[in-house]
């Protein structure tokens, strides 16, 4: 996974990932670990949000190779987290969270 950046531009923090070899929950807790300047064990757990095998299973490519597209969102830890099929995470804050 690449490094945790905040996109001033954009206003949201985003990394990039491997999604054939790295681990999208983990992935996701890491840039939330960043954006709220929090340690893992003090964010909540990531399945009471959102199924975590699931979400590691959404992009990872097919037996066949095929690659899959897309994005998901939910909500976790007060940013509204986008993952997209090619490896790439952003959060945004949720104003008012």
């Amino acid at each position: 996974m690449t490094a945790v950046e905040y996109n001033l531009e954009k206003e949201l923090f985003q990394a990039s990932y491997d999604v054939n070899s790295d681990s999208t929950t983990l992935a996701v807790v890491a840039v939330i670990e960043t954006a709220t300047s929090k340690d893992s064990l003090e964010l909540a757990p990531l399945h009471y949000t959102i199924d975590g095998d699931a979400l590691d299973d959404l992009f990872t490519n097919s037996i066949t190779g095929t690659e899959k597209r897309g994005s998901t969102s939910f909500e976790y830890e007060g940013f509204e987290v986008t993952v997209f099929s090619e490896g790439r995470i952003e959060a945004e804050r949720i104003t008012g969270a």
